[in-house]
């Protein structure tokens, strides 16, 4: 089945409508178990899982083993950031062509050398704008560490070579990639970073774009779903 493809979101995924015709299953991994919705080409992950753990605890390598060991070989991330740049607006949809993570970089085995280089897809970047019907912008994405936010001065720093900013991406692609799965992402805005408007963002303001910003994530998935993107 080369359509079948792995969904990856955040704390609101399992709220998805798409769930209501999927098994609910658990796939147990060397690295911890992950509880997944299920079809015949179509495969849920809440990142965070149902105890909604913070960024820094996520358990990327079961999280990404669980994909490989039900046999999918393509990922579709979708990822929540901050916009370093004033152009890219809270609620903008923007495709990864690259990545920025110079700390805690996550391998799937730290006792063998596992020289890769990271890469998004471009095919299945492709294939969403097909299925969307519509031109995203490609965006730089620079992964901090969390779970705090960033210093105004840490924002001017990446805003010279990033144009958005998470907790998340760069370690699940380079996963997949170690595995050998094809990985995309597609991110939502859900605010500027610190500093780049006149209002600092904190964690209830940002909880708040999270939410209004499900409608357009839904509404996405549903129409990939239905292009047979999956």
């Amino acid at each position: 089945m080369p359509n079948r493809i792995a969904i990856i979101g955040g704390s609101n995924l399992f709220n998805s409508e798409l769930v209501k015709n999927m098994k609910e299953d658990r796939v147990i991994t060397p690295f911890g178990t992950v509880e997944i919705f299920i079809d015949d080409h179509t495969m849920l992950i809440q990142r965070h899982g149902k105890k909604n753990v913070p960024p820094h605890a996520i358990n990327h390598k079961a999280n990404i083993y669980a994909v490989k060991s039900r046999d999918f070989k393509k990922i579709l991330a979708i990822n929540s950031v901050g916009s370093l740049k004033p152009y890219i607006k809270p609620s903008e949809v923007c495709l990864v062509s690259d990545f920025i993570s110079f700390y805690n970089i996550v391998t799937v085995d730290p006792n063998k050398r596992i020289h890769i280089t990271p890469q998004l897809s471009e095919d299945i970047n492709l294939k969403i704008e097909e299925c969307l019907g519509e031109k995203f912008k490609r965006v730089v994405y620079w992964q901090t560490t969390g779970p705090r936010f960033e210093t105004p001065a840490e924002i001017r720093l990446m805003g010279q070579f990033a144009d958005v900013v998470g907790m998340t991406m760069a370690s699940e692609c380079t996963i997949a990639c170690e595995l050998g799965i094809k990985y995309a992402s597609i991110c939502v805005v859900d605010n500027y970073a610190n500093g780049i408007s006149d209002t600092n963002i904190d964690f209830d303001e940002f909880n708040k774009f999270v939410l209004k910003n499900q409608q357009t994530v839904d509404k996405i998935l549903k129409e990939l779903v239905k292009c047979q993107f999956s």
